[in-house]
């Protein structure tokens, strides 16, 4: 069996105004020692929509210094036209990315024919693999048709679904994979890890890895070997801290946490 792709989305470490590069280095240093596959640089949790571009690039650039091949380095390229996309991606793959995710534009709402064209586009331009990032809370929400569609395309590998509908994430995987079984369909949410795994997901990208990486990590190698009590405890044990971390403003309660374990260091 192979080990599902686990990514932690690391929240945004700031001295003053600039990034803390020591601080951000040791970090996911510290993920890649606990096993922890890869990391989706430049997310919500990553408080994207506070970086500038060059920011963004330097993220990555930091992340591929400290762990070198020891982890697999997804992007976040989210603007609001393909041009802006391929601009940061470009960006990104020549600091170290080894793919980018994209969402459908921020801010105005887009049909489905819009959001199909705007991925296509950017899919056909790509210098990197690319990934679907389906986050409805904060963009336009792709349906299950667009996601089917879109995964046919040969530069799209995988994606990152973080709409909470469990039902139609088990349709996805369904349908996917009877025709593109290497296409990776990973979870956003924490919930839903275990479960997920177990109806085939490819891994997951979870916030709580960056807090608790042994006990997912836990979650992930409990599975595996079959001992699905002790994968349950451990799913059941991460409830309390994730209804603390969703109760305030996202991505706060991600980010206090984070400190609060001193992932983050000291605030500036």
């Amino acid at each position: 069996m192979k080990k599902p792709l686990i990514l932690v989305p690391p929240a945004v470490m700031r001295k003053g105004r600039e990034l803390d590069a020591d601080g951000m280095a040791r970090y996911y240093s510290k993920m890649a020692d606990f096993g922890v596959g890869g990391l989706f640089l430049n997310g919500s949790t990553g408080e994207f929509t506070t970086l500038s571009d060059a920011q963004k690039t330097e993220t990555v650039r930091i992340a591929k210094a400290a762990v070198g091949g020891r982890m697999f380095l997804v992007a976040g390229t989210i603007a609001g036209s393909p041009d802006l996309v391929i601009e940061l991606a470009d960006a990104c793959r020549a600091a170290g990315a080894d793919a980018f995710a994209v969402a459908p534009p921020p801010f105005f709402r887009h049909g489905q024919p819009g959001v199909i064209r705007f991925m296509n586009e950017v899919a056909d331009r790509s210098p990197l693999p690319m990934y679907l990032y389906d986050i409805p809370a904060f963009t336009s929400p792709m349906t299950f048709e667009t996601i089917v569609e879109l995964s046919s395309h040969p530069n799209i590998h995988g994606l990152k679904d973080s709409s909470r509908d469990f039902a139609r994430f088990e349709e996805l995987i369904a349908e996917i994979k009877a025709h593109r079984p290497e296409f990776k369909i990973l979870t956003g949410s924490e919930e839903l890890l275990l479960a997920s795994l177990i109806m085939g997901a490819d891994g997951a990208t979870v916030a709580t890895g960056g807090l608790e990486p042994q006990t997912v990590m836990g979650i992930v190698d409990a599975w595996m070997r079959g001992d699905s009590e002790t994968a349950r405890k451990l799913q059941f044990s991460l409830l309390p801290l994730i209804r603390r971390c969703f109760a305030k403003d996202f991505p706060d309660g991600f980010r206090e946490a984070a400190e609060e374990r001193r992932f983050l260091g000291t605030k500036a």
